[in-house]
């Protein structure tokens, strides 16, 4: 089974991580963005895992975007979605931090 790739959007607040996402799945419709409510490593973590495993099932995407608000959970998230039995399913991308990544295209991430 092929593993979806997951890419971790984070940077400073405001609307950039989900204009970002928005684009690049306006680029490539066949790509799903996330964005959980809760902060997904710690009280958003069962919240996450469900949000994921329904967009697997139901819409079978080629690549997952996650917004992440603070970038100090990033490694904690990363964990999480290395966990059973979502690590199965996924793999880690590239993870896209604003504004340095602002500009990137599709093209860039389907390298990894």
């Amino acid at each position: 089974m092929k593993r979806v790739p997951v890419h971790v959007v984070t940077g400073a607040p405001g609307p950039g991580k989900s204009a970002l996402m928005a684009r690049l799945t306006k680029e490539r419709s066949e790509w799903a963005a996330l964005s959980p409510r809760a902060c997904p490593c710690c009280v958003g973590r069962v919240e996450l895992q469900v949000m994921l495993a329904r967009v697997l099932r139901e819409q079978r995407p080629e690549r997952i975007l996650v917004e992440l608000t603070d970038a100090d959970h990033l490694r904690a998230l990363e964990r999480v979605l290395a966990e059973w039995p979502l690590g199965q399913y996924i793999a880690p991308g590239r993870n896209l931090v604003l504004p340095a990544d602002a500009g990137v295209r599709a093209e860039d991430l389907e390298a990894f």
